[in-house]
């Protein structure tokens, strides 16, 4: 039984990209050890528009990488990533940024009905696509594997 007088004091744990293998890390980028943020990025969301680290400026944003035809993990975390814009759908300071990594496949047409397959909240969590070469050294260099 929990009760409202009780406190949950876990913290998530912060990684920083010196916390990973360095062949998985930009070299840019691996001896940061703290305050570590998400590189400038330009993608395309599913309803074709541009979106950039501006749009997420001043807010808490949980990052992932997927493909629309995984068959794998890539569900797990979609469903995880619903998980959290359900818990808080109310609260504008958290948001949420899927890139594809197969954006030759994953167009924005694709990206809209998986969207709306997922129920994605338009205002809350862009499902993104952009060059090949951007989203992997995105992937690279933010390291939320």
């Amino acid at each position: 039984m929990f009760s409202c007088s009780q406190q949950d004091n876990k913290q998530f744990p912060i990684y920083n990209p010196v916390d990973f293998k360095p062949k998985l890390v930009d070299k840019s980028v691996r001896n940061i050890s703290k305050n570590h943020t998400v590189a400038d990025f330009s993608l395309t969301n599913q309803n074709g528009i541009n979106i950039t680290n501006k749009d997420y400026e001043n807010k808490i944003y949980v990052v992932d990488f997927f493909f629309t035809s995984c068959p794998s993990i890539c569900p797990i975390m979609t469903n995880n990533m619903i998980k959290i814009q359900d818990e808080f759908i109310n609260n504008d300071d958290i948001m949420l940024l899927s890139m594809s990594v197969s954006p030759e496949i994953d167009t924005v047409e694709v990206l809209k009905k998986y969207a709306i397959e997922k129920r994605v909240n338009d205002f809350k969590w862009n499902i993104t696509t952009g060059s090949k070469k951007h989203i992997y050294e995105l992937a690279r260099k933010i390291i939320l594997l």
